[in-house]
């Protein structure tokens, strides 16, 4: 049995080993009939050439074994570079995730900033439309009056009307104005026929007419004035509010852009970090691969190693016919083994034959003592 095993452990070997077809073929028919007692000249050469294919395939395989281990010793230096590089760039990552939920947030702030500051700038515009208006009216009353007072009653005033129809015109116009504005019943009956005659044909009453719608006029241009004035300072003061909401929400509109382009940056710093981070986990992956594939090549270049020298061991002790001894000794002891529980079954069966042949003398005997006991009654009844 150890003596084919040997023979079976060299045959595999045998094709596994790199070396012409025709030569393996011959090497391969004739292992079964190349060792014995005795080898001739032919199978102690045919044993040498299957030394030297197995010596020189052991030899290649641990070359090859060595520089694959160089190389694996590489790539494992190579891989832990490129996992602290795919570890600095996850934190990279990270770092560039965080920074951007930073400037995000800035940006929301700054977006909520401007939207306050927008509210109030249009509350100041607001406020600073309604002093205009005011102030409008109060210039557009003042040069109503002005244009009344300065224009048509001053023509009448002075008496300086061409004709008559001109004169109508202006007084039409100043007692208009003065009704508008609510002037005295009194004045506004006596003032039309007042004003139709010049200054020197006007008599006391005329005159008393005349100067008091003068005394109107006069005061509604002062109270105007004074109405401007004191809009002054509350146009002052809307301006300058208009002016500071403005400056203040162009200042956080400048904030909000600033805002915005680093919260942009800080998107594309991140996008670049990921794709870099992705690249670095791609090459360790790929790295791994790599020196997976070469720790397997190198786990079956052991085993083929192992396999070569196992071959030749058992070509040795093919060769020393050690084998085919213990194998003969062995079918030798196997024969005597037979030989003695062949005996030992013989002996066996002849000590159960005499026991057998016991057991029948015996019976037989117990049987005749049973027959000479009842042998004398029988003789007795006779006789009587």
């Amino acid at each position: 049995m150890a003596f084919s095993t040997a023979q079976t452990q060299v045959a595999a070997a045998l094709k596994e080993v790199t070396c012409p077809e025709t030569v393996k073929q011959m090497l391969l028919t004739s292992l079964p009939n190349a060792f014995g007692p005795d080898m001739h000249q032919y199978q102690k050469e045919i044993a040498s050439m299957m030394r030297q294919s197995l010596d020189t395939a052991r030899t290649a395989v641990a070359e090859t074994q060595d520089t694959l281990a160089q190389q694996v010793r590489e790539d494992q230096a190579a891989l832990q570079v490129l996992q602290s590089d795919a570890a600095r760039k996850q934190v990279s990552e990270e770092s560039a995730r965080a920074l951007l939920d930073e400037k995000a947030a800035e940006l929301a702030k700054t977006n909520a900033a401007v939207a306050a500051e927008e509210i109030i700038c249009e509350k100041a515009v607001a406020s600073k439309e309604v002093v205009a208006a005011e102030r409008q009216t109060l210039e557009a009353a003042k040069a109503e009056v002005e244009s009344v007072k300065d224009g048509s009653f001053q023509m009448l005033l002075e008496g300086g009307w061409e004709d008559d129809e001109i004169r109508d015109a202006c007084i039409e116009a100043v007692c208009n104005y003065l009704r508008e504005e609510n002037a005295d019943v009194v004045l506004l009956a006596a003032l039309p026929k007042a004003l139709s005659f010049p200054p020197a044909k006007r008599g006391p009453f005329d005159t008393i007419s005349v100067e008091e719608a003068n005394r109107v006029f006069s005061e509604k241009v002062s109270g105007l004035v004074g109405q401007l004035a004191a809009g002054q300072e509350k146009w002052e003061d809307a301006t300058a509010e208009h002016l500071g909401a403005w400056a203040v929400f162009d200042v956080a509109r400048d904030q909000e852009r600033a805002a915005s382009e680093s919260r942009d940056s800080a998107c594309a710093s991140l996008q670049t970090a990921i794709e870099e981070n992705r690249l670095a986990a791609a090459k360790v992956v790929e790295q791994e691969l790599s020196l997976g594939g070469k720790l397997a090549e190198s786990t079956l270049l052991e085993a083929k190693v192992q396999q070569l020298e196992l071959a030749l061991r058992s070509l040795a002790q093919l060769e020393s016919g050690e084998l085919l001894e213990k194998e003969n000794a062995m079918e030798v002891d196997k024969e005597n083994q037979q030989n003695v529980v062949s005996a030992g079954m013989e002996n066996k069966e002849n000590v159960v034959a005499d026991k057998d042949i016991s057991m029948s003398v015996e019976v037989v005997s117990k049987v005749d003592a049973m027959v000479v006991e009842h042998c004398p009654v029988a003789i007795t009844g006779l006789g009587a």
